[in-house]
């Protein structure tokens, strides 16, 4: 099958043509919708274009449907009853058809006529069902689609409809991406969830004339990296820079690097920054609430950051001296930031001198040179060698001890999730600046490629 692939060299469009192996069934994606927990007693469904709905079962590998039957009725009720599935006209109550499940095969419903649409549970939903008996009785519902119409009911939940068409098309292929990447839900016999576990998606109700265009101006195309999709990770903002992958969760992505952001600066962003304040009693409630075992908090601070100057590390440490360190991702869960991005005042610090623009501190000499008179190397001797301070002058062989102290801590930050991939208002503000969807996604995943997959 022939591929359409788009690069960018120096900001000039390149268009290539070559051959792309994709997945069996790839442009249709299957949404868990209510299932486990979620899943319902029944589902009644309405065909809102008038046409009835055909019943049968989806293909496993190419995911084709297969029709068995074919109702008039324009509104159905399922039911999980006995080993399958039963169909009744929602208006009478007559059983019209009964599926048993046999063969491993799961019941599909699609309305009939064209690109019609089903009202169910109050939104309107492109593509078929598939219905499968859950525990209790109840009923796992799965939407089967084609990947643009899912990214039509994704978008305008994910992004503001009103924003440029080119960030919205940026966010229309990340969305497409994601999806076409994303295997966590594969036992549960479904791509993703239609929560923000993968992304929200709802339906067509809130879709848009500027979000369709979105979608199909980009219909088809998604971000590769070395023939693979990316993981197109997005957040609300980052509050200034981009971070690394391995830096939030655990696994480096090349493609996924932090870098300076100069672009959500020049946007409007709601409650961009943000403040936070604890007293030691509140902070160390929260961190017993969130299970690690400490005091009375004494002191708090930033006690690592990464190359793109977001928190890395944040050590607590209780009167008795015991500490507690949190790293990554447990630094914004742990403490309720909104981002990343985030600095923590009154806290203290670990004591000594902060060296390479305060990114470490020097605690003590061992090990440590300096570049003398006459230009030669030579280890600092404890005692003989000092520095002017805030306080005054002293000795580097005694270094400051961390202030503490105080009420409690003051954080603030700026920016809105954690902070990989593509910034939502940093999208917005580079689409307003003129720049395209190619130059935004170009710009938050390194080194990808935009190609066709459909």
């Amino acid at each position: 099958m022939k591929k359409l692939f788009l690069t960018f060299f120096l900001c000039m469009l390149t268009v290539v043509t070559l051959t792309v192996s994709a997945r069996a069934g790839e442009d249709i994606i299957k949404v868990g919708l209510y299932y486990g927990e979620s899943a319902l007693p029944s589902a009644l469904l309405e065909n809102t274009a008038g046409s009835g709905y055909d019943l049968g079962w989806f293909d496993g590998a190419s995911r084709d449907f297969h029709q068995l039957v074919r109702l008039e009725e324009n509104r159905l009720t399922v039911t999980a009853g006995g080993a399958g599935v039963s169909v009744k006209a929602a208006d009478t109550g007559k059983v019209l058809y009964q599926f048993d499940g046999s063969g491993g095969r799961l019941l599909g419903i699609q309305p009939s006529g064209g690109n019609a649409r089903t009202l169910f549970q109050g939104c309107q939903w492109y593509g078929g069902f598939e219905f499968r008996r859950g525990a209790g009785g109840k009923l796992d519902v799965i939407n089967v689609l084609d990947i643009d119409s899912y990214v039509k009911g994704v978008l305008p939940y994910e992004m503001s409809a009103d924003w440029p068409l080119e960030a919205l098309k940026a966010q229309a292929v990340c969305a497409r991406t994601y999806a076409l990447w994303q295997t966590r839900h594969a036992g549960n016999g479904f791509d993703v969830c239609n929560t923000t576990d993968c992304q929200v998606y709802r339906g067509t109700g809130s879709a848009g004339a500027v979000s369709d265009r979105a979608v199909e101006e980009t219909a088809g195309i998604a971000a590769m990296y070395g023939g693979r999709y990316a993981e197109t990770y997005y957040c609300s903002a980052n509050g200034g820079a981009s971070e690394s992958s391995e830096n939030v969760w655990s696994n480096p992505q090349p493609y996924l690097v932090g870098k300076e952001d100069p672009y959500e600066r020049l946007t409007s962003i709601p409650d961009y920054e943000y403040t936070i304040r604890y007293s030691w009693a509140e902070l160390s409630a929260l961190l017993r609430k969130k299970g690690y075992s400490i005091g009375t908090a004494a002191s708090a601070y930033v006690s690592r950051t990464t190359p793109s100057g977001n928190v890395a590390e944040v050590t607590i440490r209780d009167r008795s001296g015991k500490t507690v360190t949190l790293t990554k991702q447990d630094c914004r869960w742990t403490l309720g930031t909104k981002s990343m991005r985030f600095a923590i005042d009154g806290g203290g610090s670990a004591g000594g001198w902060s060296v390479n623009d305060g990114a470490a501190t020097l605690s003590s000499l061992g090990g440590v040179y300096a570049v003398t008179g006459t230009g030669t190397a030579a280890a600092l001797p404890g005692g003989d060698a000092y520095v002017i301070t805030a306080s005054g002058v002293s000795a580097l062989g005694q270094p400051p001890a961390a202030p503490g102290g105080g009420s409690g801590i003051t954080i603030t930050g700026a920016g809105w999730g954690h902070g990989v991939g593509m910034s939502q208002y940093g999208a917005k503000a580079m689409a307003e600046q003129g720049h395209t969807y190619e130059d935004i996604l170009n710009f938050y995943f390194t080194g990808i490629t935009l190609e066709r997959v459909d």
